[in-house]
């Protein structure tokens, strides 16, 4: 049996429900049993039509032709009228019987066309050789191999159709040889020959490159999702690395405050001053507690895109991170026991969305490097927007770095994850040690390109 076909093999509705793949054959079955009647008994009508009217004398001699195939009467080398054999009512004729038989056979392979294509093509061939082997008139007899022939085309690829095509040659033999009026030296034996060969073998071909075109136009549109599904998975990527890498980063500054002001604490047991330590204690407890929350906030949203969820109101759940939360992004460096200098224009409220949000993430990838790469160094962050674009500034007074090699050698994907942001909308990313001491982030991002994406 067949792999592509199994009725054991099980499918799921859409609407819960279940349905075998038998099912499905018996949908097919339904659907080509009506064709199957109406190619069989217009075969069958047209042989009977044109028996009836093929009863007058054909030729100049008025001699009838004796029914069956020429083979069945030697001696007849030259015969100047033909008459088919007649169809009557009575079902007692021999040629009646055999054509019935054949017709039948014919049907059967219409039937199992789509169910069985190769099975069905080759059925249909065995009974429209057998009919015209018959001597029974053509009709509408070599449809039914044509129609199973466009249907494998259809359903399989060439190199396992082409071969099954050989079966034509003993019907299309079968044919010419039962009409005792072609002989193998008349040339128009051989032009119809290739004119019905072309006629069986053109829809067939055409079949396959509708079939081709199909599958291409599949193929491409699979890419294409990929590719989207990619992307996505890529943003999101750096929306995790970003927005936890930072967060933790201030968590653990907070931790180290409060750790060394508790170990200060139990050394100076309770001199002077001891207060005013609680207090730092405190505020570096709260600063942890307030970072923790939004880092799982923003790590909440961004899962919530990726697993497709919705607010309670119907609008997708997406991370709202842009320039307008630099400064409270550069209050929690603060809080953390970083110093910071921030220089924004008042004008950056209307950017483009994917500008907005990528321009935040590097501004926050770049205080993250500062924290955890320069100690405490004073950094400082300029956003300037201009006439067609938005340029970023991160720098710092740490020690030097030797080489931008080294920095991205240091371990994570900070670096990366910024030029990736950048590219996405256009943008560029430079990062380096800088002249004097310190590293140095440059970022332009153009607006005017990404204006339709608001």
């Amino acid at each position: 049996m067949s792999r592509r076909y199994r009725p054991s093999s099980v499918m799921n509705c859409s609407q819960g429900g279940r349905w075998t793949v038998a099912d499905s054959k018996s949908r097919l079955l339904l659907l080509d049993v009506p064709l199957a009647l109406v190619i069989g008994s217009g075969s069958l009508a047209v042989a009977r039509i044109f028996a009836e009217l093929s009863q007058q004398p054909l030729g100049r001699s008025g001699a009838e032709f004796p029914m069956g195939p020429p083979w069945a009467h030697p001696g007849r080398g030259h015969v100047e009228t033909w008459s088919p054999p007649s169809f009557r009512a009575d079902l007692g004729e021999p040629y009646t019987w055999i054509a019935l038989i054949w017709v039948l056979i014919l049907m059967l392979g219409i039937a199992f066309r789509r169910v069985r294509p190769r099975t069905g093509y080759a059925i249909t061939v065995v009974g429209a050789t057998g009919y015209l082997a018959a001597g029974l008139p053509f009709g509408p007899v070599l449809v039914a191999p044509a129609l199973g022939l466009v249907t494998m085309a259809m359903r399989l690829s060439v190199r396992r159709w082409a071969p099954w095509t050989v079966l034509l040659a003993p019907m299309i033999w079968a044919g010419f040889v039962s009409e005792d009026y072609f002989g193998l030296t008349d040339p128009t034996f051989y032009s119809t020959l290739i004119m019905l060969s072309a006629a069986m073998l053109m829809p067939a071909l055409f079949a396959t490159l509708r079939r081709n075109r199909l599958d291409a136009g599949r193929r491409t549109r699979q890419l294409e999702l990929r590719r989207a599904a990619y992307q996505e998975r890529l943003r999101i990527a750096r929306d995790v690395h970003d927005l936890i890498g930072h967060s933790l980063s201030v968590i653990n500054m907070q931790a180290g405050v409060a750790l060394y002001v508790l170990d200060k604490e139990r050394g100076a047991g309770a001199a002077d001053g001891a207060a005013g330590d609680s207090t730092k204690i405190t505020e570096s407890l709260q600063a942890i507690r307030s970072t923790s929350k939004n880092a799982l906030d923003e790590l909440r949203a961004t899962l919530g895109v990726f697993r497709g969820e919705a607010t309670d109101t119907g609008e997708q759940r997406a991370p709202v991170a842009g320039l307008q939360r630099v400064p409270e992004l550069v209050a929690s460096f603060r809080r953390a026991g970083g110093a910071v200098e921030l220089i924004m224009d008042d004008t950056v409220d209307d950017l483009p969305g994917p500008v907005d949000s990528a321009a935040y993430r590097i501004v926050q990838e770049g205080l993250t490097n500062v924290a955890k790469h320069a100690g405490r160094a004073t950094a400082t962050v300029r956003i300037h927007r201009e006439p067609e674009s938005l340029v970023i500034d991160i720098s710092d007074d740490g020690p030097p770095v030797r080489s931008t090699a080294a920095a991205r050698d240091s371990g994570g994907n900070g670096l990366i994850g910024m030029a990736e942001r950048a590219s996405s909308v256009g943008g560029t990313v430079w990062a380096g040690p800088l002249p004097d001491r310190g590293f140095g982030v440059h970022a332009e991002f153009p607006l005017l390109t990404n204006r339709s994406t608001t």
